[in-house]
């Protein structure tokens, strides 16, 4: 049978098997050393930004899964050693985002009991931490590049999709945004100087930046739309249509109408296994 011959031709060498390229360690730590401090302060601000509006201000899936990511890059694998306490650093924030997590959290997923919200959380650090330690191993990758850039892209689509589903700006602000959006630009660039070889890094970090910035846009959109101002550093949490009980079908973002039905029904059934 006859078929009509392949537009692009495989290489020889696979190049997740290419080395990284030399390059000095001064032009290494001027673009990893923004990237891993945007990183860090858009944990930081995310972390005051879920105490204020009481709603997680990572995507929980993310939080979880990078969790996973750092913990075991830092801790389990054997890893660049420059990478390790990079890594090491972002782990101990994280843990502080996954314990608002397991408070928090819960309220996006309304129709999940909060036992099995954090079986749910547990579980998917769980397996992501397989996940991570055999792709990995299976590609040799001593520096988590690989791993880290598909976790990137899911990073910034799983801030849309957050800011869809909440239909409000809870748990976000444009600071985080744009730290986020640093930290990854400057990650990307650390990465191309590394191995300037790898199409598919180029062509996934021009999906994050495109991304990142789509998001600030509609961010910045949204709580426009809100009647708040972007950049106020301690707006007060937006109001949403989220409970058709309270007057006019409009809850206060901290505390809504269906987390006291859900504490009440976890009292009941506490109280009819008691009984």
């Amino acid at each position: 049978m006859w078929f009509p011959p392949a537009l692009i031709d495989l290489p020889n060498v696979a190049p997740v098997t290419l080395p990284e390229a030399d390059r000095p360690s001064w032009l290494f730590w001027i673009l990893m050393g923004p990237c891993a401090s945007g990183w860090l302060v858009a944990y930081g601000l995310a972390i005051y930004r879920a105490k204020l509006d009481k709603r997680v201000g990572i995507p929980v899936f993310v939080v979880e899964v990078n969790l996973a990511w750092e913990f075991t890059l830092s801790l389990i694998l054997d890893q660049a050693d420059v990478q390790r306490p990079i890594n090491l650093s972002w782990f101990l924030v994280d843990c502080f985002i996954l314990r608002q997590t397991l408070a928090y959290g819960w309220k996006d997923y309304p129709g999940m009991s909060r036992r099995a919200f954090r079986w749910m959380v547990f579980g998917v650090i769980a397996w992501s931490a397989v996940f991570h330690i055999m792709t990995t191993y299976e590609l040799k990758d001593a520096t988590g590049i690989y791993t880290g850039t598909g976790l990137n892209v899911f990073l910034s689509l799983s801030f849309i999709f957050m800011l869809g589903r909440r239909g409000s700006s809870l748990g976000q602000s444009m600071y985080v945004a744009l730290a986020k959006g640093i930290g990854s630009f400057f990650a990307g660039w650390t990465v191309l100087v590394m191995y300037p070889g790898h199409h598919l890094f180029i062509f996934l970090f021009l999906t994050v930046w495109t991304i990142d910035a789509a998001y600030c846009v509609l961010l910045y959109r949204k709580v426009r739309e809100e009647g708040r101002s972007p950049w106020a550093w301690n707006r007060g949490p937006a109001e949403v249509p989220d409970d058709p009980d309270a007057p006019g079908g409009i809850a206060p973002a901290g505390a809504p109408r269906h987390e006291e039905r859900e504490e009440e029904r976890e009292a009941a059934v506490r109280g009819a296994a008691s009984g």
